[in-house]
């Protein structure tokens, strides 16, 4: 079983999400897809790209849609996400900082 099949779909709170790590391909290395946000195009949700820190100044997080799919990365358990980025999908989707 590879890697990617082995990563659950996952809740924050009552959200469905799909994580994803690039290894550092590009400055959004991190997308967290929200599911339970489709978009009008078949096959689209909303997400949020980010670097290890995207709160700071010199760091990225920015919403917008994706596919689901290799194309982003690697599936990876949301807990190895970096703390920061953890904290802004549990604020995005209202579930605190816990």
């Amino acid at each position: 079983m590879t890697q990617a099949k082995s990563v659950k779909t996952e809740r924050i709170g009552e959200s469905r999400i799909r994580c994803y790590d690039n290894g550092g391909k590009t400055v959004d290395r991190y997308t967290v897809v929200y599911l339970d946000f489709p978009e009008q195009q078949h096959g689209f949700f909303l997400s949020l790209g980010m670097s290890e820190d995207p709160s700071h100044p010199q760091g990225f997080g920015q919403h917008t849609v994706a596919m689901l799919g290799a194309h982003l990365g690697r599936r990876v358990p949301f807990e190895t996400l970096p703390e920061r980025c953890r904290r802004v999908v549990q604020a995005d989707l209202g579930a605190g900082h816990a």
